[in-house]
């Protein structure tokens, strides 16, 4: 797993929710100058105590052993954070959902790339049966984006040229957000 850039930590968090059989995730990215924030909130029934004591604990996993014997994506996402001074989150009830929060400082030495967050929602999109609710925003600018808009206006993602049409709209909506940032 190379969690090189601040958009693969928020990839594997938001992979976290689809993999603990969420069915509705909201998710907000907040960044401007200084700071990048970032929050996954899921409907997935949240995690147990017990388990909740050890989510930073690298060899743990809820997964199969059979599938993966450690689980390294909180512990480096704790990690990247704290490096830059910032933290990390975790707010779970049992039986509802549990909702992540991680905050970089950007200018600290240490602060990885912000990534290709556009791209990092198109996957997260394309994982059929969630509910995507994404808000982005650059400052004051935001943008935000659902499967109830994607699906009335295009419709289900199953062929390229849909897949292809929500990249350009997203990297479109990316850019935007940097254009007014520098006007």
């Amino acid at each position: 797993m190379g969690l090189i850039t601040l958009s693969d930590h928020l990839h594997d968090i938001a992979e976290n929710s689809v993999n603990a059989g969420a069915k509705n995730v909201n998710v907000v990215v907040l960044e401007n100058a200084e700071t990048f924030f970032f929050s996954v909130e899921d409907d997935a029934g949240g995690i147990r105590t017990d388990m909740l004591e050890k989510i930073f604990d690298p060899f743990v996993t809820t997964r199969k052993k059979e599938i993966r014997r450690v689980g390294l994506g909180l512990p480096f996402l704790k990690q990247a954070a704290e490096s830059t001074g910032g933290c990390v989150k975790v707010e779970t009830k049992l039986g509802e959902g549990t909702k992540t929060e991680a905050l970089f400082y950007k200018k600290n030495i240490d602060c990885q790339p912000v990534g290709d967050i556009a791209q990092t929602f198109l996957v997260l999109l394309l994982n059929e049966g969630i509910h995507w609710h994404i808000k982005r925003c650059f400052d004051f600018n935001c943008y935000e984006i659902d499967t109830d808009t994607i699906g009335k206006y295009i419709g289900k993602l199953d062929s390229p040229g849909k897949i292809s049409l929500i990249s350009e709209m997203l990297e479109e909506l990316e850019n935007s957000l940097i254009d007014k940032e520098n006007e």
